[in-house]
């Protein structure tokens, strides 16, 4: 079974600073199921932090393409 990695980025505005950004989700399409995945943050417990997350992000967003709109939704 053929699976695919794609991505969608939606924006909003950041409810402290007001300021616009976006996100970035990410599906798995395998056979005809979109399965929405999320990396994970694995916080170290001294530090509160996750050094590696942005990096596992970025991996994913290169390797990941438009995910496609809907067919008959003009919305996407």
């Amino acid at each position: 079974m053929m699976c695919n990695l794609y991505k969608k980025e939606s924006p909003y505005k950041d409810k402290t600073t007001g300021e616009e950004k976006k996100a970035t989700r990410f599906y798995l399409e395998c056979g005809s199921t979109l399965v929405p995945i999320e990396p994970t943050y694995f916080e170290d417990p001294q530090t509160k932090r996750d050094a590696q997350y942005s990096s596992r992000k970025a991996v994913m967003k290169a390797f990941a393409a438009e995910l496609p709109a809907k067919e008959g939704n003009a919305h996407g």
